[in-house]
């Protein structure tokens, strides 16, 4: 082809426009102008006489489908989706009432049962006692430990920051103003 696209051809564009007049011409949506053009075609246009022909049989075929029974009555439907919709906080009242008297009831055995029954996690008791390491022995390695430190730790040198320490005898630089 020549990389035109094949619905811009003007034999297309002048089909389709005519279909959509005729579509239009159908439904009684023309001008007087556009009835007497379209009536032209269908006087001597096998191919317009035709796309009406089809068109007519697709109308006839729609209009005598049998319009499905609802299964449900609109008001029927209205009234059981409001029903479900009052019913969700009704449900969610119930179930906060119920966690809210399983708490007080969790509360209640609790604090009837007696001190060591409590079903409250208990910490195991040792009957021996602690071993406990000699303090002597503590001292004495924290003091050779402060006394002979392992590593040389050298002294850093002071700093100073520029222009700290000003020579008394200088005198200051005379202060400028840019305007």
């Amino acid at each position: 082809m020549n990389g035109q696209n094949s619905s811009s051809h003007p034999s297309n564009l002048m089909q389709r426009d005519r279909f959509e007049l005729l579509s239009a011409y159908l439904d009684g949506e023309v001008t007087a102008a556009e009835r007497k053009l379209v009536e032209e075609w269908l006087a001597t246009d096998l191919t317009v006489q035709r796309l009406h022909s089809r068109l007519l049989k697709l109308r006839h075929g729609l209009q005598s489908m049998p319009i499905p029974a609802a299964s449900q009555a609109t008001e029927a439907m209205v009234d059981a989706v409001l029903a479900r919709v009052e019913r969700k906080p009704k449900l969610s009242l119930v179930w906060g009432g119920t966690a809210i008297a399983a708490l007080f009831v969790g509360a209640l055995v609790s604090s009837i049962l007696p001190g060591n029954q409590a079903p409250a996690p208990q910490i195991a008791e040792s009957k021996q006692p602690a071993v406990e390491a000699p303090q002597a022995a503590v001292n004495e390695v924290l003091l050779v430990a402060l006394d002979k430190p392992l590593v040389d730790i050298p002294k850093a040198p002071v700093a100073v920051p520029n222009g700290a320490f000003k020579n008394a005898t200088t005198p200051a630089a005379p202060r400028t103003t840019v305007r």
